[in-house]
């Protein structure tokens, strides 16, 4: 389960770029993130502004690209912003350790600079939910809401580790800053009275029929026990909700999302209904 998660970003990196090929949406922006510039597409009007969290590492996910079957329809409705963090896309490279609070800090100067004002409503998918839970956490004033998509979870990963006592630990910068980015998502707390939303995609994956017996019996347990720590995470969030589909595996914004834009969008109407 592990090496499907961490290398699910680096081949739908590949697929976004394709479906990211209508010349119609290259209206990029290159805003400064602090030393650094960072590109973003901002589309749409409206409060709260939506910002899109790509998966993957801090400095190897996918580009926003990812989000090209989601941001449209969100931006009938709303101000929505999709980036690359820095290194990852077009964007310049940034300071090192690329762990959730430095990323959470760039991300936070760079809407600043262009001109995106909070409230803000949060949207991560994979690792970008821990992501986005540290930028909440950093700055809770400013987020009104989440909705996190078959989100990383530090307890499988940790669960996934502890199974496996002769497993190699990484070392390399990559996963220490993943591990680093997983621990500050732990500590931080989801601002109070804001809903969230997240997103388990338990549908099979695209290679199931060619897996045998054997693997499709692990692979079944495995989902299970990340099912069961997205429950018990969300236990923890008074204003929670679950959304199991069968339909999807981990890609949803992909292969469902319409399932995205639709909690988005209740999200915002909701939010606006408190003004």
């Amino acid at each position: 389960m592990k090496k499907i998660l961490m290398t699910f970003a680096t081949v739908m990196s590949g697929v976004a770029i394709i479906l990211g090929m209508d010349p119609g949406r290259f209206a990029f922006k290159f805003i400064d993130a602090g030393g650094h510039r960072i590109r973003m597409l901002i589309c749409g009007h409206g409060r709260p502004a939506v910002v899109f969290e790509t998966g993957g590492s801090g400095a190897s996910g996918g580009p926003l690209e990812y989000w090209n079957r989601v941001q449209p329809e969100v931006s009938e409705v709303a101000r929505t912003v999709s980036y690359d963090r820095a290194g990852i896309g077009w964007s310049e490279p940034g300071p090192e350790p690329r762990d959730a609070r430095q990323i959470a800090r760039e991300l936070h100067t760079a809407l600043a600079n262009a001109g995106v004002a909070p409230p803000y409503i949060l949207v991560g998918h994979s690792l970008g939910g821990p992501l986005i839970r540290v930028f909440a956490g950093m700055y809770p004033g400013e987020v009104n809401g989440m909705v996190l998509v078959d989100p990383t979870q530090e307890e499988f990963i940790n669960w996934n580790q502890a199974r496996d006592p002769n497993h190699n630990e990484r070392q390399d910068n990559e996963w220490k800053n993943i591990q680093a980015s997983l621990a500050e998502a732990h500590e931080s707390k989801v601002p109070k009275k804001i809903p969230v939303v997240l997103i388990t995609g338990m549908g099979p994956p695209f290679f199931y029929r060619s897996m045998t017996q054997k693997e499709k019996q692990e692979y079944t347990a495995e989902h299970q026990v990340w099912l069961k720590f997205h429950s018990e995470w969300l236990e923890t969030v008074p204003q929670g909700q679950h959304i199991i589909t069968e339909k999807s595996e981990h890609d949803v914004p992909v292969t469902e999302p319409e399932l995205i834009v639709g909690a988005i969008r209740k999200m915002v109407e909701q939010d606006r209904s408190r003004q």
